[in-house]
């Protein structure tokens, strides 16, 4: 079946939280995914924190890999009832005691539906996408991102001819693994693939403006040949029919990674042959 995912969004402060069912990784982890729109629609509102909570996340031994009271009362946010800790590891004192932490506290959270609020903020029937105008800040460690410049770099071809991308949100709090399924074939060259769950957990919030001791990171998240369609899309080949990553004439660039490992293959540029019905996309190392 695979690992399957709750995108959760929740306030610490008043114990309220939205969660929604949110399928295999890469099946809802896009600019027009339900859940992406939710969580951008509360975020917009005020800080939450957020995890995008896989099955695996807590399956075996995975407590071991969440510490601290923040992060189990995230988990505590992402269950629904005593099914969802069945699988959950209790076999020594220390996953006895957070798993009683889990038990103890999920009952307090108040579920809130907001589902139809975030589609009608965003004009969903008509945009498709949630806006990425403002910063998307974390309080925890004060850091933000531009989100139209996140577009810029992460802006893919989905399907036949869709503009859109992979959603920051997801990538950045995921819980368990398993982001690399969005980017099964590899990534472009621009992608921060090390900060994958990193976010977990953290007080996020959508802002207009930056706190100025906020530093901006450079964030992107693409996958090899949907960005690789929508850069000879937005900005054509040379006359080699490579094709080109900007307006400045520099070539389109990826590697054949998976994010999971944290290891990048070469460098390519990726070549296309224009056939009568079709085009073929080839990726090239680029030589040393």
């Amino acid at each position: 079946m695979g690992q399957r995912y709750r995108a959760t969004i929740y306030d610490i402060d008043d114990m309220t939280r939205f969660m929604i069912d949110a399928d295999k990784f890469d099946a809802n982890c896009y600019s027009f995914s339900a859940a992406v729109v939710c969580a951008h629609y509360l975020l917009r509102q005020k800080s939450h924190r957020v995890m995008w909570f896989g099955d695996y996340a807590i399956a075996d031994k995975g407590l071991k890999y969440f510490s601290g009271m923040s992060d189990l009362l995230g988990i505590s946010a992402c269950v629904k009832d005593e099914e969802d800790l069945l699988e959950c590891d209790a076999s020594d004192d220390d996953s006895r005691a957070k798993l009683q932490f889990i038990r103890e506290n999920y009952k307090r959270w108040r579920s809130i539906n907001i589902y139809y609020k975030a589609m009608a903020y965003f004009n969903y029937d008509d945009n498709r996408s949630v806006s990425y105008s403002g910063f998307l800040l974390n309080h925890s460690q004060k850091l933000a991102i531009n989100l139209a410049d996140y577009l810029q770099r992460s802006l893919s071809m989905l399907g036949r001819d869709f503009l859109g991308a992979v959603d920051l949100i997801p990538v950045l709090t995921v819980s368990g693994g398993g982001a690399d399924m969005a980017f099964f074939e590899g990534i472009s060259w621009d992608t921060t693939e090390k900060l994958a769950q990193q976010w977990r957990g953290d007080s996020l919030q959508i802002v207009d403006e930056p706190p100025t001791n906020y530093p901006i990171i450079n964030c992107c998240f693409a996958d090899i040949w949907g960005r690789a369609k929508a850069c000879r899309s937005l900005y054509g080949v040379d006359s080699s029919n490579y094709i080109l990553g900007d307006k400045n004439g520099n070539r389109y660039e990826c590697a054949n990674s998976y994010i999971s490992f944290f290891h990048r293959g070469p460098r390519h540029q990726v070549q296309v042959e224009f056939k009568e019905n079709d085009i073929l996309y080839n990726a090239k190392i680029v030589p040393e």
